[in-house]
């Protein structure tokens, strides 16, 4: 991709779009960063991060005639923003396709709709302790833009990459690729659900010999993915490795009788037993089989991979155990953004717990997560925007009561658990009710847990 001396037009100032346009300036091209809010905040980003070369627009979203338009993943598809960079640019990519055109190394792509970044983090991990040098960037909060120049073209980059940004690669080809789970989620910004699958589904567009797809056989619907008759994939004559939970497969990982398998060429070899790795639940089981068949597709060796999965601390925010007070234990997963994600917590503990759910409201179906709150809840305290909605679809056979924040609902929690229960937080709603992220909400979550 020639960049110096070509035209460029970043649209959003987030961390990709500073990181792309710092990029760009860096090898030589004229670059336009535009954001369409004008705060303080914004500004002084600008000032710090943005390479000198960089001219800035605030107030409003900017692309020149003919230029290469860099797309923030924020931007939805029905945004006029969207639509004026396809009319006026010569060519519309996002932060992960201007990447992938310059790094000219291997990449593992995760997406899905949740165990990203554990997936993500997990398998550069496992490929480091294997010695094959590795970095987890992306959809994390590091962009991918910002490893270039600073890693060897031989590492390889684990990427997490979100339906967002997918919908602005063109050529994107990761040499392995794996998608985790997939529920309805983003709906508001794709527009329905064939919308959204359509966009996880271009994690795979571009592979072809060579490339390898692991499929996740314990989600019902990305078991039939590659299969014939599939609306969704297409057979590009990448390779497909399994995943199962429940039992052997012909090529790929798999759980057996408490041990991790790999299968490849008709050989199965036993890698560990699941208890050596210390993250609970069995959404867990199924991310570490994704990174261990992801992983072992790239060269890494079983007695790398046992160092690897033994030593995994896992993620903040991400059933996080925060604290034991008064026999009361107290679990940080403020990343359950959907219903979906608050169900896999909810599985991940084999006792009742008192569960503080609510958050911004998504419109999202609340049936199935009603169904698993019966099965295995004592108690709900929610809070936050959409907490009228829960209380009046989740079932009344389990006592439930709205609280005015979450220092309040902490507390409640507290006082229902004990002597010896445990609290999950897991809101099963996005945070921008009250908070800029699911971090800054987990972090006053562990701050308000640890002052109690």
């Amino acid at each position: 991709m020639r960049i110096e001396g070509a035209s460029f037009s970043v649209l959003g100032m987030g961390k990709s779009g500073v990181a792309a346009a710092n990029l760009l300036a860096r090898l030589g091209g004229d670059v336009l960063l535009s954001d369409g809010k004008d705060t303080d905040d914004l500004r002084r980003r600008a000032e710090d991060l943005v390479d000198f070369r960089v001219h800035t627009v605030f107030g409003r979203e900017t692309v020149r005639p003919g230029d290469v338009a860099v797309l923030s993943p924020g931007i939805a598809p029905a945004a006029p923003a969207f639509r004026n960079a396809y009319r006026l640019a010569s060519e519309v990519i996002g932060e992960v396709e201007l990447f992938c055109r310059l790094f000219p190394g291997r990449i593992l792509a995760v997406t899905g709709t949740d165990g990203k970044s554990t997936t993500t983090t997990l398998a550069a991990h496992l490929l480091n302790a294997a010695g094959i040098p590795a970095h987890a960037a992306g959809n994390l909060g590091n962009p991918l833009c910002d490893l270039i120049g600073v890693i060897d073209d031989n590492d390889v980059v684990v990427a997490e990459v979100s339906c967002f940004q997918l919908l602005t690669t063109v050529r994107f080809r990761p040499q392995v690729a794996l998608v985790t789970n997939l529920a309805e989620d983003h709906l508001e910004h794709h527009g329905s659900w064939s919308a959204y699958v359509a966009a996880k589904a271009r994690v795979i567009e571009r592979q072809a010999h060579g490339d390898v797809f692991i499929r996740n056989l314990d989600d019902g619907f990305l078991a039939n993915w590659l299969r014939p008759g599939d609306a969704w994939t297409r057979d590009n004559g990448q390779h497909v490795r399994d995943v199962s939970r429940s039992g052997p497969v012909a090529d790929g990982a798999f759980l057996l009788d408490g041990g991790l398998h790999l299968a490849r060429d008709g050989r199965e070899t036993r890698v560990a037993e699941r208890s050596e790795f210390p993250l609970p639940g069995a959404h867990n089981t199924e991310n570490l089989l994704m990174a261990l068949a992801a992983t072992s597709a790239l060269g890494a060796e079983p007695d790398g991979l046992i160092r690897g999965l033994t030593t995994y601390q896992g993620l903040p925010h991400r059933i996080e155990r925060v604290r034991v007070l008064d026999g009361v234990t107290f679990f940080n997963d403020s990343k359950a953004t959907n219903p979906h994600a608050a169900i896999t917590a909810l599985r991940a503990f084999d006792r009742r717990v008192v569960l503080i759910a609510g958050g911004f409201e998504k419109g999202l179906p609340l049936t199935d997560l009603a169904i698993e709150i019966e099965r295995r809840c004592s108690a709900l305290v929610l809070t936050g925007d959409c907490a009228d909605r829960m209380k009046r679809e989740f079932p009344r056979s389990v006592p439930s009561e709205i609280v005015d924040d979450l220092e309040s609902a902490v507390i409640r929690a507290y006082e229902l658990a004990r002597p010896d229960g445990l609290v999950l937080f897991s809101p099963a709603a996005s945070s921008f009710d009250h908070y800029t992220s699911f971090e800054h909400r987990g972090d006053r979550f562990r701050e308000i847990v640890l002052g109690l």
